[in-house]
């Protein structure tokens, strides 16, 4: 599948600055955190690095009532090379900046509510709850990503709107998407899909869901959905199940 990359925001080539090289202790602890860190192949962990390091040298990670190690920048920018690294010239430059803060919070933004881990507004701002991005790093063996779904979101965010639909699209992959779209919505209605039920409750918490599953339980996916795994697995340039399966074997 060739997406159009014009609509994805990429750049003609350009000199990137020249950075140190990745620390021995950042790739340790991505590879003691990170599911899919681990089953990437060797040939592209250099690739995924190389990610990480510019997203950190050019993206603004703040705390809110929080302390910003280089712990919790790795795990944001994990998050969102985790769907980007194998598109070379993206930037993500609708990113105004990531703010951490210290718990879950409600809809009006006061911390120790129950109601948000995460959100994306319509400026390029993605909040994340510290806890809840540690805990989506700790856990491998459930689809929740609180970083990937909003890193998700802010993608869908490429085209100044938001409708659920991977941007970068023709008219046929387009509708190709809603159709799948629809149809997986009314598997996870059914009771029949390995998608969290969230996924049905708009196109674009759809979207996100489906990002999460992919990148955290591919094999799941690619057994109950193999024409969704197999879009995304065109779309992101990666097959997370075909790598976990030769780990399996190693």
């Amino acid at each position: 599948m060739r997406f159009i990359f014009e609509k994805l925001g990429f750049r003609a080539k350009r000199p990137k600055p020249e950075l140190p090289a990745f620390p021995s202790t950042w790739q340790e602890f991505l590879n003691g955190r990170y599911q899919h860190y681990r089953r990437l192949p060797s040939e592209l962990r250099s690739t995924f690095n190389a990610a990480v390091q510019h997203f950190l040298h050019s993206k603004r990670i703040t705390g809110i009532e929080v302390e910003v190690n280089d712990e919790l920048k790795l795990l944001v920018a994990a998050s969102a090379v985790t769907l980007s690294f194998q598109w070379e010239g993206y930037d993500w430059r609708q990113l105004a900046e990531v703010l951490l803060y210290p718990d879950h919070f409600d809809r009006d933004f006061n911390f120790g509510g129950t109601e948000r881990a995460g959100t994306v507004d319509h400026w390029g701002t993605v909040i994340l709850s510290v806890p809840a991005l540690r805990q989506s790093f700790g856990n491998s063996d459930i689809a929740y990503h609180v970083g990937l779904h909003e890193f998700a979101h802010l993608l869908d965010l490429e085209a100044s709107r938001t409708d659920g639909i991977p941007p970068g699209l023709n008219s046929a992959q387009t509708r190709e998407w809603v159709q799948m779209q629809q149809a997986v919505m009314e598997d996870i209605r059914l009771g029949r899909s390995v998608l969290s039920p969230y996924g049905m409750s708009h196109e674009v918490e759809f979207f996100a869901v489906a990002v999460e599953t992919f990148f955290q339980t591919p094999i799941a996916m690619r057994t109950r959905h193999d024409d969704l795994y197999s879009f995304l697995a065109r779309y992101f340039d990666q097959d997370p199940a075909a790598w976990e399966d030769r780990r399996a074997i190693e």
